[in-house]
């Protein structure tokens, strides 16, 4: 059984193909390099049964090599869940305190003492009062209080519709593949999870109803907190928004729905229980198959589509003012997600930190079109749904990407006869599909007659010394792999952008200590102001921005912006910390980038900013590197270093 630090070692080593030093780990982790040396030793003791090899090269730090791909995977899930089982919990770790206490709080019908708390724990009474700290933040933002009375213990009170919220996002993990984990059904009853999701599969195909499998996984889940409260007697009075009269669809599916789950379970769900589930529909993609194109453009959905077409083509310069499906497929997710908004439902995204990594200008996109929802709202949009809105916008950019892409007129000259140019011509036609328009295939010394105005480029079997005026790629007259390469190349130029305008001594700064990241954004800013590159309310749109989604994306680095371009040129401002601070959700951060973006619309800017400057994700060695610099202009170097 290995623990959750020492499972984090062993993922973050996965990730790596170069060896990594204790000192590397130690930063992203927020632990001492004493601590990661003595938890690798432990796991080199057990190496063997864990299907593992850590190897300590001299100098470098460690390297992973998987030897048992089976027993790797039995003990190193990738994707950890993390509900808590009390036998198999490291309490050395907060997180699981903290979690167990809500789960002891959430499952037990009598008020808790805090001495029973200490003992499961093995913790001291100041260790567990820090706990409580964090577990009352989190009830606090479900509106719920931890009240404590002398002699009798401590319970959680507030709102029955908000305890399950709060249980199901935190003390409920669900796995990649969207499906609860084992160890969450040991708090919920699985056969009975099951029976629900397949009466709701079951309407779902009877109303011919459109529904997401994450939608289904979260209305069975929390159909099944509901009959576990209902037996402990704990139901749901009244919810804070009247449905009575309203969505009378989702009231004939929530009613049809119950009616079966009363009959297997022998409960009664009363009226206002029967509206949490109207909710939970409300905050599904729950729609008739025949009503997809029948939004109404004058409710608040098309208000808010066309807001967000709008900010898109403004600020980025995206238009998708004509793509028919993305509108659709928007609309779609918009009308649910805004019922999850009203009604406090937190939706969790399994895909977050993937859709941050690798499509940051489609997330950075959807951050931009969120604000349409939180302005008509006033509700904070969180970057669970906006990751939902990215993968929408990231397929709109694909399919503009292929309108763009226009077919090149191209020219086949062949110096070794018909049959091996014929042999060419289909070899290119069959490769480059719609991409190449064949023109023409002739030989060399006839290349002079042709009128080439209208080709872009020539690929030829042999070097063309004159200059004809046309780019000439030269090629093997048996196409190899290289030759397909370089055709690519000429058929989507890279274009080289100076980089070292991007940045200027003046705007790095090492090695410098801050407490959290306000502290660091606010410097950066100010520094900006001091140049006469930015307004003074700079700082606000920066901060804001970081509001709405933590700009943090892993290997120590941030990357913040403003909410709106406002530079006239696009520029870089980065600086290192002497020690990593915590950004969000325990990421560490230690190499910040303040990414500017010019004024002028353009989406490529912001594309091309993200590939170059995500790249550091990639590459821990060159962002040590910089971490190590102590001067501006190695770092500089290290950054335009292709």
């Amino acid at each position: 059984m290995v623990s959750k630090r020492q499972r984090d070692i062993v993922l973050f080593l996965m990730k790596e193909r170069e060896p990594v030093t204790a000192e590397w780990m130690a930063k992203d982790l927020a632990v001492s390099d004493r601590t990661i040396r003595t938890e690798i030793k432990e796991l080199q003791s057990q190496s063997s049964s864990l299907g593992i090899n850590i190897e300590s090269v001299r100098g470098k730090g460690y390297i992973l090599d998987i030897k048992e791909y089976d027993l790797f995977e039995k003990e190193f899930n990738p994707h950890p869940n993390d509900a808590i089982d009390h036998h198999q919990s490291d309490f050395s770790e907060q997180t699981n305190r903290v979690l167990y206490i809500l789960k002891r709080f959430f499952l037990e019908k009598e008020p808790i003492k805090l001495d029973s708390l200490e003992e499961e724990l093995f913790v001291s009474k100041p260790k567990l009062q820090n706990d409580l700290k964090i577990v009352r933040e989190i009830l606090e933002s479900y509106d719920l209080k931890l009240v404590s009375r002398p002699h009798y213990g401590t319970q959680v009170e507030g709102d029955e519709y908000m305890k399950r919220l709060c249980f199901s996002n935190y003390i409920l993990s669900r796995n990649s593949s969207l499906n609860i984990d084992s160890l969450s059904f040991q708090l919920l009853d699985q056969q009975l999870f099951e029976k629900i999701k397949g009466t709701i599969i079951k309407k779902v195909n009877e109303y011919k109803i459109e529904i997401s499998d994450i939608a289904l996984e979260n209305l069975a889940t929390h159909i099944t907190i509901g009959c576990k409260r209902i037996e402990e007697g704990f139901v749901i009075e009244n919810l804070e928004h009247d449905l009575t009269g309203k969505y009378p669809f989702e009231k004939i599916v929530a009613n049809d729905i119950v009616k079966e789950v009363e009959e297997f379970t022998g409960l009664k769900f009363p009226k206002a229980e029967i509206d949490y589930i109207i909710v939970h529909l409300l905050g599904t993609k729950l729609i008739h198959k025949n009503t997809l194109n029948e939004f109404s453009k004058f409710d608040e959905l098309g208000t808010i589509i066309h807001c967000m077409l709008d900010r898109l083509k403004t600020e980025l310069n995206w238009d998708f003012y004509d793509d028919s499906e993305f509108i659709q497929a928007l609309s779609l997710h918009i009308r649910p997600a805004m019922n999850r908004l009203r009604y406090n439902m937190n939706i969790r995204n399994p895909l977050l930190d993937e859709i941050k990594r690798k499509y940051p200008s489609a997330f950075e996109g959807a951050a931009i079109a969120s604000r349409c929802i939180d302005k008509y709202l006033e509700i904070e949009v969180g970057e669970h749904e906006i990751a939902y809105i990215a993968l929408h916008i990231g397929v709109a950019l694909e399919r503009m990407k292929t309108r763009n892409k226009q077919t090149k007129r191209v020219m086949v000259v062949c110096a070794s006869g018909v049959g091996s140019a014929k042999l060419l011509f289909y070899r290119l036609q069959n490769e480059f599909k719609d991409e190449l328009d064949i023109v023409a295939t002739t030989n060399y010394y006839q290349l002079k007659e042709y009128d080439l105005s209208s080709i872009d480029f020539i690929i030829s079997t042999i070097p063309v010394k004159e200059d004809i005026g046309v780019p000439v790629q030269v090629v093997n007259t048996f196409l190899g792999e290289s030759d397909i390469a370089n055709i690519r190349k000429g058929l989507s130029p890279v274009l080289e952008y100076e980089e070292e305008n991007y940045l200027d001594e003046s705007r790095v700064f090492i090695h410098k200590e801050f407490e959290d990241k306000e502290s660091v954004i606010r410097f950066m800013c100010q520094e900006l102001y001091k140049q006469k590159l930015v307004s003074k309310d700079y700082v606000d749109s920066v901060l804001e921005r970081e509001a709405l989604a933590p700009t943090s994306f892993g290997n120590l680095v941030a990357i913040p912006h403003p909410l709106t371009p406002e530079t006239e040129e696009t520029i870089w401002t980065v600086c290192t910390l002497k020690k990593p601070i915590e950004w969000a959700d325990r990421h560490m951060v230690q190499f910040i980038c303040l990414l500017n973006i010019r004024k002028v619309p353009n989406g490529d800017d912001l594309e091309r900013m993200y590939q170059r400057l995500l790249a550091l994700l990639e590459n821990s060695t060159k962002v040590q590197k910089i971490l190590k610099s102590d001067s501006a202009d190695e770092i500089i170097k290290i950054l335009n270093e292709s």
